[in-house]
């Protein structure tokens, strides 16, 4: 047993590992799980099945097909064109990513080694650039996965070793996501099977559109401290107004898109926590982890509202490392 939040939060979650193969995943017939509770209900896709993920940036795992509260939608496809699972950036809801920066093993000047992607499994370079998160990379080896749907929750077990390297790189992963009574959970368990320390940066995403509504003035963000806004692209002051420890969008977004790094965390835990508000609806989801920020991107279009928290994680040669993000899910 562990803890969910050292100090945010006291809740408590057994982890078990599962057996896993490691041969290429057989795509299965479609296949969703459904996690149902008061107002709540979470529809996830399984890896392996036709329309999950298989793209080579994001976790495979607990990716959202839809989110319900009180019979409001909390996300929704925002890719343009028709589905596309191999597509990089084709995913709802609150989905993560591992190595957003640079992946385990990546070596910059060395084509055709390979490195990996947690949550994805074993991939190619093959040049000399550096690593690029928006590239579709070749695949080595897939991550099988082992799924256990329990009460109230479901399990996705993912372990892969990569013996080619100078000094072996491995992992077993666990990814749990639990209903709570008030929203949910989304717990991860990294346990290093490799010779050399896992060095990572671990990030959601979070790709929120309530209420099928495009984003603009009626949606807004805060945090527990005054945002300080940087490295902006050329369309966020125009498009979001900054105001102390919030922020509010502004109308007629268009086809642009708004992006900053939102800066002024102090390191404490309670820094993890933001908000997000839809006026229209009266939707509030708040969302806080157990580890420092890292960072904080914030990151959107007029379909898609994407509060990034960045963490880092480092796990020693036969150590685990356990964190998560809680989040809850009311009317204001």
């Amino acid at each position: 047993m562990h803890p969910f939040a050292k100090q945010a939060a006291i809740f408590l979650i057994a982890f078990g590992m599962g057996n896993v193969a490691f041969s290429q995943p057989t795509v299965q017939p479609m296949d969703r799980i459904v996690l149902e509770k008061g107002k709540l209900k979470l529809e996830l896709y399984r890896p392996g099945s036709s329309e999950n993920y298989r793209g080579t940036r994001f976790d495979h795992s607990g990716m959202f097909h839809s989110i319900r509260y009180d019979n409001v939608s909390l996300c929704q496809r925002w890719h343009p064109g028709p589905p596309n699972p191999e597509a990089n950036d084709d995913v709802t809801g609150p989905c993560e990513e591992f190595g957003n920066s640079q992946p385990l093993g990546f070596r910059q000047d060395d084509p055709g080694s390979r490195f990996i992607k947690i949550g994805v499994g074993i991939l190619k370079q093959p040049d000399s650039t550096k690593y690029q998160f928006m590239r579709k990379y070749e695949f080595v080896q897939y991550g099988q996965w082992t799924t256990t749907i329990a009460d109230s929750a479901v399990h996705f077990d993912q372990e892969l070793v990569d013996k080619s390297q100078v000094s072996s790189i491995g992992y077993a992963y666990r990814k749990t996501i639990r209903l709570l009574d008030d929203g949910f959970a989304i717990l991860h368990e990294l346990r290093n099977l490799g010779q050399e320390a896992l060095i990572t940066d671990h990030y959601n995403h979070n790709f929120f559109l309530i209420d099928g509504d495009p984003v603009g003035e009626h949606y807004s963000l805060q945090v527990p401290y005054a945002i300080e806004a940087a490295e902006k692209n050329e369309f966020f002051d125009a498009l979001v107004n900054v105001q102390g420890k919030g922020l509010a969008m502004r109308n007629d977004i268009g086809k642009r898109s708004y992006f900053a790094r939102l800066n002024g965390h102090r390191g404490e835990i309670t820094d993890t926590r933001f908000s997000i508000r839809h006026a229209p609806t009266r939707i509030r989801i708040d969302c806080m982890g157990d580890e420092p920020l890292y960072k904080f991107n914030f990151w959107g279009m007029a379909n898609t509202f994407c509060p990034e928290p960045y963490v880092l994680i480092s796990v020693p040669p036969g150590q685990t490392r356990n964190w998560a993000l809680r989040y809850t899910i009311s009317r204001y």
